[in-house]
């Protein structure tokens, strides 16, 4: 199976963060991208391994072995 894109929204808040939203995944850049034209948002596609492994630290930076 090829790599999974989603389609990623950022969001401006009143406060001033800003927060990113998943609106959907799909099978290519180009279905992503044509999804992003379909909804008129103007989001970001991204491979999904990016997104679910964004925050991942290995271990061996964080513990001692």
């Amino acid at each position: 199976m090829g790599t999974l894109f989603a389609l990623v929204l950022s969001i401006g808040m009143t406060n001033g963060e800003f927060q990113d939203v998943v609106l959907d995944v799909y099978d290519s850049q180009q279905q992503c991208e044509q999804a992003a034209i379909d909804q008129k948002v103007s989001g970001d596609c991204y491979p999904v391994e990016q997104i679910v492994r964004s925050e991942e630290v290995p271990a061996e930076t964080t513990v001692k072995f």
